[in-house]
Parts: structure tokens; sequence; C-alpha cells
């Protein structure tokens, strides 16, 4: 049986049943437990799922089920950076990964999938691309298995020429990506900004001062940012080049100096490594192109010590960044005027109040709720969830009685399983926490608009619709309004 292709699709069905025969071959070779194939959606704007499958058993479906409410623009999720960089990737066991790293992991972990291979594969009389992902019930521990996997997939997709398919050359890592030169560092105010940075700090002149103000002018890094305070940080401004392969921050570093850079020329990865799995590469996990700001703050997202994952931002290639050492006294009002925050970095605060979330981040609500209509959030999600959570560990409980009573084949189980995976997507709904589970309106507005903001590499993919439950008066304080509209003038 042909599987139903996905509504605005790029492969044929019989491209879509090609796939499906080379997961199953896979996946009853390695002892894989499920595997998946998404492919380019029409636009070309991101991977949906294709409709090839390889499930061994009923959670295996439930996952794949799941999965279908997601969509991977590029370099989102594994298979969003499998599709960037065209190169397998391996991760040991996603049921522990951070969503920055891995969208799915509450569902992998209750399907009891842990090992990860994906494969990018090319449909030869074009330039779109399905990612086949492979999943284990066992931690992989070896880029051995990965690399078998690959092997396969080339000698089935060498002997079958007429599927038409097969496995692009690798790119290998984020250096050997070509990158562009930042649109500002072409600019006129940009080249004679860059000569008064090559002065050291102290012999810059008034007229050098005013060159890297008309500079820092066209930057949406200081938009919000008061003049005299603007003023300061141009003065102490830094020009730094850093050859290929330089780190610049550490997880396990000590925190230092509040540095922020600004990326001019070149690019700048996120590596990460699972040191549970043995002998795995790093992998590049996300990239800052020209015009794109990060600080060390970053690697909170993609690191943690109790799992054994240690992250670092390194230069990719050489690269120029502007470097902005922020002074202790400025630090509080800080994230409020700039608002560099990610949506990953609001989710982690999405378990507590809205005023936890500000004492823990140092800022007022006001400023968060300002950061949160930037990011399309009408409501602080905090109360949804800990209605969705008490709902998950209800449903945990009559599992885990079910199971414990040896009645494994009693029907209440499946339809537990169901409650719960459906839970979990409710869960993920709610504060929109997966950047992968978007409005389609959302995706076609980015594609019109163009890149979005530089201090947000992925805002462009927010969620411009949102869900409106009446809380009652008490709740006030989690309602995120629109502010007033200012009065027009003649």
């Amino acid at each position: 049986m042909v599987p139903a292709v996905a509504r605005g699709s790029t492969s044929s069905p019989a491209d879509i049943e090609n796939v499906a025969s080379l997961l199953v071959a896979i996946s009853t070779e390695f002892g894989y437990a499920y595997a998946e194939a998404l492919h380019t959606r029409s636009d070309g704007h991101c991977l949906v799922q294709s409709g090839a499958k390889y499930c061994s058993n009923g959670d295996s479906e439930r996952f794949y089920q799941a999965s279908k409410e997601f969509i991977f623009p590029l370099q989102i999720g594994i298979p969003g950076r499998v599709w960037k960089f065209k190169n397998v990737a391996r991760h040991g066991d996603v049921s522990i990964l951070p969503s920055t790293i891995y969208l799915r992991t509450e569902l992998a972990k209750q399907a009891n999938l842990r090992g990860c291979v994906a494969i990018p594969i090319q449909l030869q009389r074009t330039a779109h691309f399905f990612v086949a992902l492979f999943y284990s019930n066992s931690v992989i521990r070896t880029d051995a298995v990965g690399n078998s996997t690959l092997a396969k997939a080339i000698e089935i997709l060498a002997a079958k020429p007429e599927f038409g398919l097969s496995v692009p050359p690798s790119q290998s890592d984020a250096r050997s990506s070509a990158c562009a030169r930042s649109v500002l560092s072409k600019s006129r105010s940009w080249l004679r900004c860059e000569l008064a940075l090559n002065k050291a700090p102290t012999e810059r002149s008034a007229s050098h001062i005013e060159d890297v103000m008309k500079f820092t002018r066209r930057l949406e890094f200081f938009k919000h940012m008061p003049e005299p305070q603007r003023i300061r940080l141009c003065r102490e401004m830094r020009l730094a080049k850093y050859d290929a392969g330089v780190v610049m921050h550490r997880s396990v570093d000590p925190e230092g100096p509040q540095v922020w850079r600004l990326v001019m020329l070149g690019r700048v990865a996120v590596q990460v490594v699972e040191e549970y799995a043995a002998g795995q590469q790093p992998c590049a996990v996300w990239l800052f192109d020209g015009g794109q700001t990060f600080s060390r703050s970053y690697l909170n997202l993609f690191s943690d010590s109790s799992i054994g994952l240690s992250a670092w931002i390194e230069s990719a290639t050489a690269c120029q960044c502007l470097e902005i050492e922020i002074p202790p006294e400025m630090q509080g009002d800080f994230k409020a005027w700039t608002r560099p925050l990610w949506y990953e970095e609001l989710t982690r605060y999405f378990g507590v109040s809205i005023n936890e979330a500000g004492e823990s981040l140092g800022m007022c609500t006001s400023a968060i709720k300002k950061i949160c209509r930037r990011h399309g959030i009408s409501r602080w999600p905090h109360r949804k969830i800990a209605s969705v959570e008490k709902q998950i560990s209800q449903i945990q409980s009559k599992i885990d009685t079910i199971q414990l009573s040896a009645s494994r084949d009693d029907p209440a189980l499946d339809t537990l399983r169901d409650e719960m995976f459906h839970a979990i997507c409710q869960k993920m709904q709610c504060g929109k926490t997966s950047r992968a589970m978007i409005q389609e309106a959302a995706v076609q507005q980015a594609a019109g608009s163009g890149a979005g903001n530089a201090l947000d590499p992925i805002d462009e993919f927010n969620d411009i619709s949102h869900d409106h439950d009446d809380y009652g008066d008490d709740y006030a304080d989690d309602v995120i309004t629109s502010p007033a509209p200012r009065p027009s003038h003649p």
C-alpha cells in the first residue's frame, strides 16, 4: 500500500514508496524500533512528514501520529540540521536532550525511543530532500552504528538506480558551508566605523565615536537603548578577529563579564557533545551568521551537565565580531533595553508564574510582557501547563497500576497510552514550546517577509494565532495584552 502523500508535498507516491522500502530494509537489518522520512514541502520552506515510516509497535505508531503535527524549518531540530548540512547526525539518547536540540523529547521518552541516526536523501531529478531518521530502543554509544546505517543506505540506493534517490556528499560540518558577508558590513557607515574600531578605545577621537554611533543606529541591538548608555558602550566597543576553530565560550567556564558579540563577517557555531556516548564527534546545533548576536548565556539552552551534555561557542570560519561588554551597573536594565531573549529562553520559565520568571531573569514583568508580545505569546502559560501536567500524572498513575497488576494485554492500556501522547502534545501546544508546532500562515508570512530579527534567528517562525482561555480576573497578570495604539496625527 502506498502511504498517503502529504499536502503540498514535492514527492510522488512512487518516491515515498521507495523511501518507505528503504526504511523497512534498514530498520529490520539493524533492529531499529521506528523510522520516519520527512521531505521538503512544495514551497521549500520546511520539512514535513512524507508518510513513509516503519513502526515496530503501538508506541512507535503513536509517536508517528503525534509527529504529524510538526514541521521543521531549516536548522530547527535534527531534521532541519541534517537538511542544512547534508550530513549524517547521530544522537546517543534523544529522550534526555533539551528541546533546543531535539524537539520531541517527551514524546520519545514515552515511546521508549533512545538512540537516533538521521540521513539525508536527495531526489536526483530535483533539489528536494528526504531526511530519514532511525530510532532504537537503546542508547547508541558509538559512531559505528551511524556509519553502518549510512553505508547500508548507500548500498541499497546504489542497487536501485530506478529509485532516483541518493545520499548527497556530506558537507562535513558548519565550517564547510559557504557564508555570505553581512549586509551591514557592506555599508559605507561600517567602513568608517571599522576604521574607528581599529583604534584603541583610549585613542578614539570624538569623530571616531560619532562614526561608531552612526553605524549602531542601524542595529536592532541598540534600538531600545537610551542614548547616554549607547554612547558609553560605543566608546568601549571592540572589533575582534578570529581564525576558524577558536573557542569563545564554554558551558563549563565560570561566569565572567557579560559580553555580547555581533557577527559582521564569517560564521559562529554552537557545538555540542554528548559525553555519555563515547567517541561521538561534536555536533553543530546552531549557527550565527552575519548580523546575528550571541553571548555565553545561550549555552545554557544547549548544555546540561547532569546528563553529560557540554557545549561551546566557536568560530566555524574565520570571522569578525563586534564585542560589547556590559558594565555591571547597566546589566540590570540591559535585557529590557535590548530584549535579546530567544523564545526557547522563555520556555524554561513557563512552568512558574510570570512574577517568578521575572525574578529569575532579573527583569520586571512589564519587560517580560514586551518580549512575549514580540514572540507572539498572548498569555503566560504556566497555569495551563500545570493543569496538563496534572492530567499527565493521573494518566501515568493509571498506566502504572495496570502494568503492576500484570494485565499488559488490558485494552484499557492502549487507550491510556493514546491519552498520554495526546496530553503531551497538548502540553507542548500550551506555550507553543516547540518551534516546529506552528501555524501554516506563520510560515508563509515569514517566507514573504524575509529573514527575522538578528537577535532572534528563528523569530520569523513564531505562531501568529493563540487560544484565549478565560481564566477570570484573578489571573489578569498572566494576560499579555498589546499596548494601546498611539493616536495618529494629521
